[in-house]
């Protein structure tokens, strides 16, 4: 017998009889439920990396140089524009996934894990071997100079090769999570962080590597994910596909369907923050200094944002397999409530704790006064950055993943560019700041009005599809005279109340 490779977090899997079944466990209970365990767990795992990022940060301003955490931001705007292409990757991945998982099909879902990931992990090393040689032009770009530069170059040295390794630790987070097992997916990211947090000080002040030191922590801290997600994936539910030149084929063309605008999704984002980091970049080191520890505070404090857009991703594509397309509204409705809830304790937590942050990282001057700006004026606003990946998951998995490439690239060009610019010249550097979070609130409501039409679209035609086959089957005097469970939930379940439609019901 087959373990079965879905289960909900926190729960052993379940033995089944039928080797090619798969559970689905989105499609049933309730969604705001999915919504907050998906969000939470992903939340611990993201949150823990982005603590030890935090805490790199911390560690290196025991070291007294100033050139360090800037080196640190401008080597943080490569990374970030490297790892995007991952992330990228991982929505793919994880999107394919959930669409077979949802339609219970154990034998495709095996063979997409397997041939994502072996793709995830070639496109990966070519950016590695396209990007090596740039590198110094790179952050001559975005405006690292003398110092700074030198550290910054040192720092990408050591970590950019382990880019293929993240790849493939990010990839089958997005499985884990497609199979519904957030509690796997957050011991992952949880790996990562911890091999990390415990390797920072080891080698940052045991061995005075410093920033080295921080470099390779990262680096072995990508090894970690990746062997544990493997694990998950492989011998806990048995997803042990074999890789084939027809199986990497019918995989690739959706992959790249959904990768390829995904991926620029997720690059117009670090590529928007270099521009607004070579804004600020000409006020000095220490302004850019006080916006590497936003930069790194904001993802720790925001991790429940960034993990629900790749948390939502399997409970509506698990809906969207199934036909739940009721569950698909309701799963982005309850994403927006949950957004709106957590940013007004959020904004309180950070406007009366503005001093002590400032005091953490004995930042002065203008740092602190990019912290302050950061703690009142940003804060809020990036609720509607939070929106903007609600509506980004969905336009992903629902098959419009053009329109998460438009509203990512608007966001980041109209929605930044501009905004930073003319903050920079009439209100500083913390205007720049502050501008570009309402460049991304124009954006977001604009991106959250078209998630919600394009999902009454979908369901619209997959109304008028079950309509369609619903008037043929009953011309069809040979038909038997049995219920019959149409595509569209919203016909389903007005049709017949409390009645599940299953993957593969068809008139």
């Amino acid at each position: 017998m087959a373990e079965n490779a879905a289960t909900p977090a926190g729960q052993k899997p379940k033995q089944q009889n039928d080797s090619d079944h798969i559970d689905a466990p989105f499609t049933e209970g309730s969604v705001f439920k999915h919504v907050i365990t998906m969000t939470l767990t992903g939340a611990v795992g993201l949150m823990s990396v982005f603590a030890v990022d935090l805490l790199d940060m911390y560690f290196l301003s025991l070291l007294g140089e100033a050139e360090l955490a800037a080196a640190i931001g401008f080597a943080g705007t490569i990374i970030f524009f490297s790892a995007s292409i991952c992330i990228g990757l991982s929505i793919a991945t994880g999107a394919l996934a959930a669409r077979a998982v949802g339609a219970k099909d154990r034998a495709r879902t095996s063979s997409i894990v397997t041939n994502a990931l072996s793709f995830s992990f070639a496109v990966a090393l070519a950016v590695v071997l396209l990007m090596w040689p740039w590198l110094p032009d790179i952050l001559d770009m975005i405006g690292a100079k003398g110092r700074t530069h030198e550290l910054a170059l040192v720092y990408m040295h050591i970590l950019l090769p382990t880019l293929p390794l993240m790849a493939i630790g990010m990839g089958a987070g997005g499985v884990l999570r497609a199979l519904g097992d957030a509690r796997r997916a957050m011991f992952v990211m949880v790996t990562a962080a911890v091999v990390n947090g415990i390797l920072d000080p080891i080698l940052i002040f045991g061995l005075d590597l410093g920033l080295e030191g921080a470099a390779y922590a990262s680096a072995i801290a990508r090894v970690a994910m990746m062997t544990s997600g493997l694990y998950a994936i492989v011998h806990v539910h048995k997803l042990r596909g074999r890789w084939t030149k027809a199986g990497l084929s019918e995989t690739l063309r959706p992959m790249m369907k959904i990768a390829g605008p995904a991926t620029i999704t997720n690059v117009a984002t670090p590529i928007g923050n270099a521009y607004v980091i070579a804004v600020i970049a000409e006020f000095g080191d220490s302004v850019v200094a006080g916006n590497t520890i936003v930069a790194r505070i904001t993802p720790v404090a925001f991790a429940l944002f960034f993990s629900m857009s790749g948390s939502i991703g399997p409970v509506i594509g698990q809906n969207l397999g199934a036909h739940r397309y009721d569950r698909v509204r309701e799963t982005v409705a309850s994403s927006l409530r949950f957004i709106v809830g957590y940013t007004a304790v959020l904004w309180a937590v950070f406007v009366l704790g503005q001093d002590l942050i400032i005091s953490v990282f004995g930042a002065t001057g203008p740092s602190a006064d990019m912290i302050r700006a950061f703690c009142v004026w940003v804060v809020p606003l990036t609720s509607f950055l939070g929106a903007l990946f609600v509506a980004n998951a969905a336009f992903n998995n629902l098959g419009h993943p053009m329109r998460a490439t438009f509203f990512n690239v608007t966001k980041a060009t109209l929605g930044t560019v501009p905004f930073a610019y003319f903050g920079a010249q009439y209100y500083g550097p913390e205007g720049a700041l502050v501008a570009q979070a309402i460049g991304s609130m124009v954006v977001g409501i604009a991106a959250v009005y078209v998630c919600f039409s394009t999902i009454q679209a979908v369901t619209d035609a997959a109304d008028a599809k079950a309509d369609e086959d619903i008037s043929e089957h009953a011309d069809d005097d040979a038909s038997p005279k049995t219920p019959i469970l149409p595509y569209s939930s919203a016909r389903a379940f007005h049709a017949q109340p409390g009645t599940p439609v299953k993957s593969g019901d068809k008139p």
